[in-house]
């Protein structure tokens, strides 16, 4: 590869068949597809799944986009579809059994809450509707800001803002309720 490190660069590279400049940017969005599969199936195997199976994708569609800036949304659109296909393939949507293990070499992952913790809030998650759980997992997990969340989903950033906030509290419900029940 020629040196380019912005994205726009690497995408030209790798629509002229530079499988290294497609490599870097398999590195640079992998998190994001496998968030986007994440958020619709809650289950960290078939995440890493779809989101193999879109850089795929990706790879075979690479010369139909036009718009390199849209890279990013059109990745996440596609693992987003690919997920919803794996749902209606397989008639159900699995539950939430354990916290996305995607490492990065910038951050790598480690955990945020003890183990006992873990279990509920991996319940509660499960219990919360498919775009509150999209929506707190590109803001919390990706640490995206709210325009990059707009910019990725078609959303905007103010019906993100909500829906994270719904999201937040209808966990908070969810814990408490949990909570309550294991004292009783």
């Amino acid at each position: 590869m020629t040196g380019a490190t912005d994205d726009e660069a690497l995408i030209r590279l790798a629509q002229q068949g530079d499988h290294e400049a497609f490599g870097h940017l398999v590195e640079r969005y992998y998190r994001a597809a496998y968030a986007s599969a994440y958020g619709v199936l809650g289950n960290s195997s078939d995440a890493e799944e779809i989101a193999q199976e879109t850089f795929v994708q990706v790879f075979q569609k690479l010369d139909r986009l036009r718009e390199p800036g849209a890279f990013t949304s059109w990745v996440w659109r596609i693992a987003r579809d690919t997920a919803l296909k794996h749902i209606r393939k397989h008639k159900r949507i699995r539950p939430v059994a354990e916290t996305p293990e995607v490492e990065s070499e910038d951050r790598p992952h480690t955990p945020l809450i003890a183990d006992e913790e873990k279990e509920q809030l991996l319940a509660a998650l499960g219990e919360i509707p498919e775009d509150m759980r999209e929506a707190l997992l590109m803001r919390y997990w990706e640490e995206l800001e709210y325009e990059e969340m707009a910019n990725r989903t078609g959303v905007s950033a103010a019906a993100l803002y909500q829906r994270v906030c719904r999201g937040l509290k209808r966990l908070r419900e969810i814990i408490e309720s949990q909570s309550k029940d294991a004292i009783a």
